[in-house]
């Protein structure tokens, strides 16, 4: 792991080489934040809904497959070329970013990726930049979640339903009528496999277990299995407090997908009425899919 005493000097070097070659010091303000950040920090800006962005610097096809809350995907490969070189003058992250105060935080599989976008960004000139140098390689070791967005979702999905095997749980956390589809204001029923546990059982809004979380760990007792919760949409809390909770639990292998089930059907998919999570007849696609890994 590189040290802070390290970057500050690879910082020195590379203001002088800056000075020496084009008469400029971008990237060189006294003032400017180039550190190395931990696990514990990331977790707790996150928690508390700190102003930074996050960002994976990961390619795009495996943020999909599961990417740390909150967290914006601009690769590395969209900002630096294999020698280098700044593509573009660094648009990839300029127009995405373009205050150059923001409070930005950079993480990859934990290989270094992240430090060499964060060195990027500092000779940008943003003035605020940590990198998380343990990436998905130590969030994987550690009690959370990740955030799977839609094309990894439905991959899964296709790869794993009708998800009878003990090995995958896909959990809607909604109220019983919305899951079933016999509430009015909310009667397109759920995700086809989906098993229903709604969050009261099982947790408080503020993430309080209920019953020390007994109903969740009976329904789906296999806790290295891989573990997906959706609610409503991206602003439903109760997905959020699933997967917190479902990790503090012990499950290994959480994932959250934020979209829910208002982005499925919006992206054209099936919804399944009633309280059968997979009824005979149900259209389950399963020769596309790939399962959510590769972190």
């Amino acid at each position: 792991m590189i040290k802070r005493t390290h970057v500050a000097l690879v910082k020195v070097l590379l203001c002088v080489a800056l000075l020496t070659t084009f008469g400029s010091g971008m990237g060189c303000d006294e003032d400017q934040i180039l550190e190395e950040t931990t696990y514990e920090q990331v977790n707790t800006w996150i928690r508390d809904g700190a102003n930074v962005v996050i960002i994976d610097v990961r390619e795009s096809a495996d943020f999909v497959n599961g990417h740390i809350q909150n967290a914006i995907n601009i690769p590395l490969s969209t900002l630096r070329d294999e020698a280098g070189q700044l593509i573009n003058g660094g648009q990839a992250l300029t127009n995405v970013i373009p205050e150059q105060d923001t409070h930005i935080v950079t993480y990859c599989f934990g290989w270094g990726n992240e430090l060499t976008f964060a060195q990027a960004a500092a000779d940008l000139g943003y003035t605020k930049v940590y990198y998380y140098t343990g990436g998905t390689e130590e969030w994987d070791t550690k009690p959370n979640y990740y955030v799977v967005e839609f094309e990894g979702f439905k991959a899964w999905h296709a790869a794993n339903a009708p998800f009878d095997n003990g090995t995958s749980y896909l959990v809607d956390d909604l109220p019983p009528e919305w899951y079933a589809g016999t509430d009015p204001d909310h009667p397109d029923g759920h995700i086809p496999c989906a098993v229903n546990l709604p969050i009261e059982e099982w947790a408080t809004s503020d993430g309080q277990m209920v019953n020390n979380g007994a109903a969740f760990e009976s329904a789906f007792p296999n806790k290295n299995a891989t573990v997906v919760i959706y609610c409503g949409n991206s602003e439903c809390g109760k997905s959020l407090v699933g997967v917190q909770v479902a990790a503090t639990l012990g499950y290994t292998d959480v994932y959250r997908y934020q979209g829910g089930q208002k982005e499925w059907i919006e992206m054209g998919e099936p919804t399944v009425p009633g309280q059968e999570p997979c009824p005979d007849g149900v259209d389950i696609d399963t020769d596309t899919g790939t399962d959510t890994a590769g972190h």
